[in-house]
């Protein structure tokens, strides 16, 4: 994808009518549509052992070195040069991992298995599906800088503009990255797919479960064990929940490289027994509350709803809140008593 523009002088007064790549960016996570071609797999490369590895080790210092170099992380006018993310965190879990049988009931009989999903690319490809066994996820936690998290912190009724810029921009960078590191293991012969940037990502409303869609980054981060849900639905890791989250799948048998707790809600105060609830205070229509914890529908018209505050006040054509997220104990790690 092509770097967005930043000059002063092509800052976006229309952009419900000049943000393409925002709009593309937002039909795309909705309808599967304006992605680039899937790259070709290299059936003839030599053997990926002699090109080099593609191992965990390969994966973690590929991806920091991207989050610390790569130009696009980076907020655009008026806010020229600042990172979005800092440092990630990468975790692994294997393909043939009981849990992704389990998400076909907790999250849907809709979500993709990592075996499916791969073995959707290796159709396109002619070539045949790996087994479960066979496949790995990468999957990975994309902190937000302080200076976002800070001003979302302070902000009420609707999401601050860094916040906004750094969930649109921070998306797109995150899906080059990927597609960057899908590309090369492709021309290496090496069998891999981002989920969310096929034809066959939709999110849409789903027959008993709401608003989801066929792949879930927070659910292959949980299966990672790179954090655990809490209340407000946001994944609690130990940079916090304030952050975005990618993950893509390859034919490669990776070991995974953290425990999974068991309690889904172990980072969560509320959960454990605590006094909190200050991502139910943030919210400014009460989606989160104690008995019901978070209504998916009110948060959903409320997000519908920022698109036209954020192009008319931000001029950028994106969605977002994330106020649940930040002024909360959470924001930034693991609360302390829960370490």
């Amino acid at each position: 994808m092509t770097v967005r523009k930043r000059a002063k002088d092509r800052y976006r007064r229309w952009s419900f009518l000049s943000d393409v790549e925002g709009m593309k960016n937002a039909i795309g996570e909705m309808r599967g549509l304006f992605f680039p071609e899937q790259p070709r797999l290299h059936r003839t490369a030599p053997p990926p052992d002699r090109q080099g590895p593609a191992n965990e080790a390969w994966f973690e210092t590929t991806l920091r070195e991207k989050f610390a170099r790569h130009p696009e992380n980076a907020l655009e006018y008026p806010f020229f040069g600042e990172p979005i993310f800092g440092e990630p965190l990468v975790g692994f879990v294997r393909g043939d991992d009981p849990i992704f049988r389990r998400f076909k009931t907790v999250v849907g009989p809709h979500h993709f298995t990592p075996e499916e999903i791969l073995g959707w690319q290796a159709e396109k490809n002619g070539v045949a599906p790996p087994p479960a066994r066979d496949v790995s996820v990468v999957s990975f936690v994309m902190p937000f800088s302080e200076t976002i998290k800070q001003e979302n912190a302070a902000a009420s009724g609707w999401t601050s503009e860094r916040w906004a810029q750094a969930r649109l921009l921070g998306e797109i960078f995150s899906q080059t990255v990927v597609r960057e590191i899908v590309t090369d293991l492709m021309s290496r012969g090496i069998l891999a797919v981002s989920p969310d940037v096929t034809p066959r990502f939709n999110k849409k409303r789903y027959p008993g479960v709401g608003w989801a869609s066929p792949w879930s980054h927070r659910h292959m981060a949980y299966a990672a064990g790179l954090g655990t849900f809490g209340i407000h639905d946001f994944l609690i890791t130990e940079k916090g929940c304030a952050h975005r989250l990618g993950s893509f799948v390859v034919h490669r048998r990776l070991t995974p490289n953290r425990q999974r707790p068991d309690d889904i809600h172990a980072h969560c105060l509320h959960y454990q027994g605590r006094n909190c609830l200050r991502c139910a205070a943030r919210c400014p229509v009460g989606a989160i509350d104690a008995v019901t914890a978070h209504d998916k529908e009110a948060c959903y018209r409320r997000v519908a709803r920022s698109l036209k505050y954020c192009n008319r006040h931000y001029h950028i054509f994106i969605y977002g809140c994330g106020l649940c997220a930040t002024g909360v104990p959470c924001e930034s790690g693991i609360p302390p008593p829960l370490r």
